[in-house]
């Protein structure tokens, strides 16, 4: 074993959770450090005011009082009045972050910025339970929640579904979004299927792209942005620009943003070739308001990225049998995907200015294709996927005297997936024969606010799905799915709360009727229409501690912690389930297909505190999930612990910010399926951020992976590619608002 990996396996979780400690004992303490008299009421009336403000007005204040501070993707926004921020996602309602009762992560426009990220998995990775896995190239780069992907995360771009299949043979997940359009990302960690339906065993991702009133600055009725940056490590260039603005009662922004990138420069000094392609993107977003309580908004983007590169984006070397030669070959060819998005929203607001319904309706189209392979008889394959939606919602909201605040939250889902598959040769089919999946769904909560800070949120949906392969129904069935969530908070510093409910996912088009027996190919992909859906029921508690003036006036610290423990039934997975005899390579190949796992437990923790006192700010964050098969006691998928602690300074007069990340991994040295194992590893970033006082001018810097650290991402899909991941790179952005 190479000295790097016995310095990656010596990393144990007990460096781990000291490194939490570090960032976590000052908060736990902070119940000793309460303000008295007087200055505890000055604080409370402050907190009050920042809360009546609008996300644009806190946003405000904040870079005029504290400069430009960070807000880490490794924990939530931590100044005093970004703690304040509002998140949707996990109630479907807005809530402060600190008072949702789910584990939540909120990564802001900020944080992308500040990374120069060129795709999102940047700032996603260090989140805690989360990751992009899948290698150094866009298109392999698939999100994973709490050990589940796929279609066991639910993805949203504006409250619009993306829903491609992941797998070898299929399509994948990766977010097909450039970072240049996101305002923010909403990450729920754990089940949601109460309020999502089929899909959220893992969780959900929630999406936000730019729109006008995200940009424009106070009393500015217009204007516009240009950027531009280069990476090293991928040789990526990108430039985007903007222009937008408000007329009366209507507002719009009209985006393009364009990336080239060639080969990657791994950990250690290798290199990932062939990668040489482009991308390129426009978004499209109108608004107006018809009156001071209805709004109409309409989105357009388009995503087309191509490259010359292996048929799987995960392998880093991929070969053929050449019929004529009798030989291996390197199997290189054209690839490419376009991601398309329509979606309309028409919302409502009550009396008092809170959003109380919405309407939308989304179309979502991905179309992959792959050129043909000339030295072999391999033809060239396109595969579609298109998403047809619609989502309703309304709130009403009553108070019963002693019988507590209530908040109804009623509403209605439903969405068509057509896939198709067109051989270049004019053939239909392919991997994935031709096929259709509708789900359909109506979900009611009731928050209920009663007397001593309880909360006490009862909810209960239905959800059906009907999947139609080659002209016929080939499976269908429904569940009820009740979930009861119960919160206290017994001051305005602490909430606690324990939540129950019971989750499932629909099989897909591809994991049933997935269908490939070519010969000469290694593998055969096998059918499987007796797929039962997968279901679970989730038990998880946590706690959040928010405080201002912990040990100053001028310092705030927040903590949240949360506990999970998931009892799965028939889990579905890739599984091989034979071998075949190959005539041509003279010996038996391997047969894969979806299989059930009938039942599964999954636990686990998740951690995140910040600290800001000034221009100084501290975050950090830890994960532990560990997931098994009940009936074997097999090690299943499940990500590594992690650590990702930020520290940065802020210098108002010049208005730049110094930040140090660092990410640290253990070892994966417990799957039961030995391929998939990793070592753990440490990553240094430092970044810094000069917003120049006064000036339309902003450059950013940035040296990531500081010691060229040769790593391993834990893979839960496509085990037998073992590629480094992305090596030293220096960063630079500049960019310029008219």
């Amino acid at each position: 074993m190479s000295s790097t990996h016995v310095c990656a396996h010596t990393f144990h979780r007990a460096h781990l959770l000291s490194a939490a400690a570090i960032f976590l004992i000052p908060s736990f303490a902070a119940h000793a450090n309460e303000l008295p008299g007087k200055e505890l009421e000055n604080a409370a009336s402050t907190r009050q005011a920042a809360i009546k403000k609008t996300p644009e007005q806190s946003s405000r204040n904040t870079s005029k009082q504290l400069g430009a501070h960070v807000r880490t993707g490794a924990a939530i926004p931590i100044s005093s009045n970004a703690a304040e921020r509002l998140v949707v996602t996990a109630t479907r309602t807005p809530q402060r972050i600190q008072d949702v009762p789910a584990s939540v992560s909120l990564i802001t426009r900020q944080d992308i910025e500040r990374r120069m990220s060129s795709t999102l998995a940047d700032v996603i990775n260090r989140l805690p339970d989360a990751d992009m896995a899948g290698g150094a190239r866009t298109e392999g780069q698939i999100p994973e929640i709490r050990g589940f992907n796929g279609r066991d995360i639910i993805l949203l771009v504006d409250g619009a579904r993306r829903n491609a299949d992941n797998g070898f043979a299929g399509f994948q997940t990766p977010l097909y979004i450039d970072p240049a359009f996101v305002q923010s990302v909403e990450v729920v960690m754990g089940a949601a299927s109460t309020l999502y339906g089929s899909g959220s065993m893992g969780g959900v991702m929630s999406i936000k792209t730019l729109e006008a009133k995200d940009l424009l600055a106070p009393g500015r009725k217009w204007g516009a942005e240009l950027d531009g940056g280069y990476q090293s490590a991928n040789e990526n260039a990108k430039g985007a620009a903007k222009v937008y603005g408000k007329w009366g009662k209507f507002d719009g922004l009209l985006a393009y943003a364009g990336q080239s990138f060639g080969p990657i420069s791994l950990g250690g000094g290798q290199k990932l070739s062939p990668n040489n392609g482009t991308s390129n993107s426009a978004l499209l977003k109108l608004g107006y308001d018809i009156t001071d309580r209805i709004r109409v908004d309409f989105g357009q983007s388009f995503y087309y990225i191509e490259n010359y590169r292996p048929a799987n984006a995960q392998a880093q070397k991929f070969t053929v049998y050449n019929l004529s030669t009798k030989t291996y070959i390197p199997y290189y060819r054209q690839t490419g995907t376009r991601q398309d998005d329509s979606n309309i929203h028409l919302t409502t607001k009550d009396s008092h200015g809170k959003e109380d319904g919405r309407l939308t309706l989304y179309r979502s189209k991905m179309t992959s294709w792959y050129g043909p392979f000339i030295k072999t008889s391999i033809v060239g394959e396109t595969q579609t996927l298109e998403t047809y939606g619609a989502d309703i919602q309304k709130i009403f909201r009553e108070n019963f005297g002693y019988l507590g605040s209530h908040m109804f939250v009623v509403g209605a889902n439903y969405y068509r997936d057509i896939n198709h598959t067109l051989q270049k040769n004019g053939q239909g089919g392919g991997t994935i024969p031709d096929g259709q999946q509708q789900v359909y769904g109506f979900y009611g909560s009731d928050e209920i606010k009663l007397p001593y800070g309880i909360v006490l949120t009862p909810s209960l949906r239905y959800d059906r799905y009907n999947t139609f392969g080659s002209g016929s129904s080939t499976s269908t069935s429904g569940a009820i799915l009740p979930k009861i969530t119960l919160a206290w908070h017994p001051n305005r510093n602490w909430m606690v709360y324990l939540s129950w409910g019971k989750n499932y996912r629909a099989p897909t088009i591809q994991e049933t009727n997935m269908n490939y027996t070519i010969t000469p190919n290694i593998y055969y992909f096998l059918p499987n229409n007796n797929l039962r859906p997968e279901s679970a029921r989730t038990y998880e508690g946590g706690f959040s501690y928010n405080k201002s003036g912990l040990f100053s006036r001028k310092d705030h610290a927040l903590v949240r912690a949360t506990g999970f423990y998931e009892d799965a039934t028939n889990l579905i997975q890739l599984s091989v389930v034979g071998h075949h005899w190959s005539p041509l390579y003279k010996r038996n190949e391997i047969n894969y297909q979806y299989t059930n796992i009938q039942h599964a437990t999954r636990y686990g923790i998740e951690l995140r505190a910040t600290y800001n006192i000034e221009n100084i700010n501290l975050g950090v964050s830890y994960s532990h999930l560990r997931v098994r098969d009940a009936n074997t006691g097999a090690n299943l998928l499940a990500q590594p612990d992690k650590v990702a602690a930020d520290a940065s300074y802020t210098f108002p007069k010049i208005g730049l910010t110094a930040t140090y990340n660092l990410t640290a991994v253990e070892a994966q040295d417990y799957d039961s399926t030995i391929a998939r194992r990793r070592p753990g590893y440490m990553l240094h970033d430092i970044l810094f951020d000069w917003q120049m006082p006064g000036k339309p001018w902003r450059v950013n810097f940035a040296v990531t992976n500081l010691t060229n650290k040769t790593y391993y991402m834990y893979k839960s899909i496509a085990s037998n590619n073992d590629v480094p991941e992305i090596g030293r790179s220096v960063r630079f952005n500049i960019s310029y608002k008219f």
